[in-house]
Protein backbone atom coordinates (compact mmCIF):
# COMPACT_ATOMS: atom_id res chain seq x y z
CA UNK A 1 0.00 0.00 0.00
CA UNK A 2 1.48 3.17 -1.04
CA UNK A 3 1.36 6.88 0.70
CA UNK A 4 -2.06 8.27 -1.47
CA UNK A 5 -3.92 4.96 0.03
CA UNK A 6 -2.93 5.48 3.43
CA UNK A 7 -3.87 8.76 3.32
CA UNK A 8 -7.62 7.89 1.32
CA UNK A 9 -8.19 4.78 3.49
CA UNK A 10 -7.57 7.54 6.79
CA UNK A 11 -9.91 10.04 5.12
CA UNK A 12 -12.31 7.46 4.38
CA UNK A 13 -12.35 5.69 8.04
CA UNK A 14 -12.35 9.43 9.63
CA UNK A 15 -15.45 9.83 7.25
CA UNK A 16 -17.01 6.55 8.55
CA UNK A 17 -16.65 7.37 12.16
CA UNK A 18 -17.62 10.83 12.13
CA UNK A 19 -20.76 9.72 10.28
CA UNK A 20 -21.47 6.98 12.74
CA UNK A 21 -21.04 9.60 15.64
CA UNK A 22 -24.13 11.46 13.78
CA UNK A 23 -21.44 14.04 12.29
CA UNK A 24 -20.79 15.06 8.95
CA UNK A 25 -18.79 12.61 7.08
CA UNK A 26 -16.76 15.85 5.50
CA UNK A 27 -15.87 16.90 9.18
CA UNK A 28 -14.32 13.23 10.00
CA UNK A 29 -12.13 14.14 6.11
CA UNK A 30 -11.02 17.30 7.12
CA UNK A 31 -9.78 16.20 10.60
CA UNK A 32 -8.20 13.21 8.76
CA UNK A 33 -6.48 15.48 6.46
CA UNK A 34 -5.20 17.68 8.52
CA UNK A 35 -3.87 15.46 11.40
CA UNK A 36 -1.98 13.42 8.47
CA UNK A 37 -0.28 17.27 7.22
CA UNK A 38 2.51 18.06 8.54
CA UNK A 39 2.11 21.66 7.26
CA UNK A 40 -1.19 23.50 7.65
CA UNK A 41 -3.49 23.89 4.30
CA UNK A 42 -5.28 26.41 2.87
CA UNK A 43 -8.91 25.77 1.98
CA UNK A 44 -8.23 25.35 -1.89
CA UNK A 45 -5.44 22.63 -0.97
CA UNK A 46 -8.13 20.47 1.77
CA UNK A 47 -11.00 21.15 -1.10
CA UNK A 48 -8.56 19.99 -3.93
CA UNK A 49 -7.39 17.07 -2.11
CA UNK A 50 -10.80 15.87 -0.81
CA UNK A 51 -12.34 16.92 -4.07
CA UNK A 52 -15.21 19.08 -2.83
CA UNK A 53 -16.13 22.33 -3.44
CA UNK A 54 -14.88 25.07 -1.05
CA UNK A 55 -18.13 25.92 0.13
CA UNK A 56 -19.20 23.05 2.41
CA UNK A 57 -15.71 22.69 3.16
CA UNK A 58 -15.08 26.28 4.46
CA UNK A 59 -18.48 25.81 6.49
CA UNK A 60 -17.25 22.23 7.76
CA UNK A 61 -13.43 23.84 8.70
CA UNK A 62 -15.45 26.81 10.58
CA UNK A 63 -17.20 24.47 12.75
CA UNK A 64 -14.22 22.13 13.42
CA UNK A 65 -12.38 25.50 14.50
CA UNK A 66 -15.39 26.66 16.99
CA UNK A 67 -14.70 23.42 18.64
CA UNK A 68 -11.31 23.71 18.98
CA UNK A 69 -10.24 20.62 16.88
CA UNK A 70 -8.31 22.77 14.33
CA UNK A 71 -6.93 26.25 13.94
CA UNK A 72 -6.53 29.37 11.71
CA UNK A 73 -2.95 29.77 11.22
CA UNK A 74 -0.78 32.85 9.54
CA UNK A 75 1.50 32.27 6.96
CA UNK A 76 3.58 35.15 5.84
CA UNK A 77 3.13 36.45 2.65
CA UNK A 78 -0.41 34.67 2.22
CA UNK A 79 -3.87 36.00 2.09
CA UNK A 80 -5.40 32.15 2.16
CA UNK A 81 -6.75 31.36 5.07
CA UNK A 82 -4.64 28.22 6.34
CA UNK A 83 -5.68 25.20 9.11
CA UNK A 84 -3.88 22.71 11.03
CA UNK A 85 -4.95 20.34 13.67
CA UNK A 86 -4.75 21.70 17.33
CA UNK A 87 -1.64 19.99 19.21
CA UNK A 88 -3.86 17.92 21.53
CA UNK A 89 -7.09 17.12 18.87
CA UNK A 90 -7.79 13.95 20.60
CA UNK A 91 -7.88 15.61 24.16
CA UNK A 92 -9.95 18.36 22.75
CA UNK A 93 -12.03 15.72 20.84
CA UNK A 94 -12.32 13.86 24.14
CA UNK A 95 -13.22 16.87 26.10
CA UNK A 96 -15.85 17.66 23.66
CA UNK A 97 -17.38 14.40 24.22
CA UNK A 98 -17.43 14.42 27.62
CA UNK A 99 -19.16 17.58 27.65
CA UNK A 100 -22.05 16.15 25.49
CA UNK A 101 -22.07 13.46 28.40
CA UNK A 102 -22.45 16.56 30.53
CA UNK A 103 -25.45 17.65 28.98
CA UNK A 104 -27.18 14.65 28.89
CA UNK A 105 -26.55 14.36 32.95
CA UNK A 106 -28.33 17.49 33.25
CA UNK A 107 -31.66 16.43 30.86
CA UNK A 108 -31.78 13.38 32.94
CA UNK A 109 -32.28 15.75 36.10
CA UNK A 110 -33.99 17.57 34.32
CA UNK A 111 -36.86 15.73 33.38
CA UNK A 112 -36.80 13.75 36.60
CA UNK A 113 -37.40 17.16 38.81
CA UNK A 114 -40.01 17.77 36.11
CA UNK A 115 -41.41 14.11 36.73
CA UNK A 116 -41.31 14.36 40.25
CA UNK A 117 -42.92 17.96 40.15
CA UNK A 118 -46.24 16.72 38.74
CA UNK A 119 -49.10 17.48 41.11
CA UNK A 120 -50.90 14.48 39.87
CA UNK A 121 -48.23 11.20 39.77
CA UNK A 122 -49.26 8.39 37.55
CA UNK A 123 -47.25 5.08 36.53
CA UNK A 124 -46.10 6.55 33.55
CA UNK A 125 -44.47 9.68 35.58
CA UNK A 126 -43.34 7.56 38.07
CA UNK A 127 -42.04 5.43 35.61
CA UNK A 128 -39.89 8.38 34.09
CA UNK A 129 -38.97 9.87 36.99
CA UNK A 130 -37.08 6.72 37.80
CA UNK A 131 -35.57 5.88 34.30
CA UNK A 132 -34.20 9.72 34.28
CA UNK A 133 -32.83 9.13 38.14
CA UNK A 134 -31.05 6.40 36.19
CA UNK A 135 -29.77 8.26 33.25
CA UNK A 136 -28.58 11.04 35.74
CA UNK A 137 -26.73 8.37 38.05
CA UNK A 138 -24.76 7.32 34.64
CA UNK A 139 -23.56 9.91 33.16
CA UNK A 140 -22.26 11.25 37.01
CA UNK A 141 -20.30 8.15 36.95
CA UNK A 142 -19.41 8.36 33.52
CA UNK A 143 -18.32 12.19 33.68
CA UNK A 144 -16.54 10.91 37.12
CA UNK A 145 -14.13 8.55 34.88
CA UNK A 146 -14.03 10.83 32.02
CA UNK A 147 -12.74 13.91 34.62
CA UNK A 148 -10.30 11.04 35.53
CA UNK A 149 -9.15 9.99 32.08
CA UNK A 150 -8.71 13.43 31.37
CA UNK A 151 -6.77 14.32 34.14
CA UNK A 152 -4.60 11.19 33.67
CA UNK A 153 -4.13 12.16 29.68
CA UNK A 154 -3.03 15.89 30.99
CA UNK A 155 -0.58 14.32 33.60
CA UNK A 156 0.83 11.68 32.16
CA UNK A 157 0.55 10.81 28.36
CA UNK A 158 0.09 14.31 27.00
CA UNK A 159 3.66 15.63 28.04
CA UNK A 160 5.57 12.36 26.79
CA UNK A 161 4.02 12.78 23.58
CA UNK A 162 5.45 16.48 23.42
Amino acid sequence: MDKQEILQNLINAYAEAYQNLGYSSLMGKIVALLIASPEPQSLDQISETLQMSKGPVSQIARKLKEHQLIEKVWIPGERKDYYRAVPDIFGRAFANYASSMRRNRRLGEQFEELALSQPQQDAQLEHLAVRMNEMKRFYELMDEHNRLFLETWQEKVKPELA
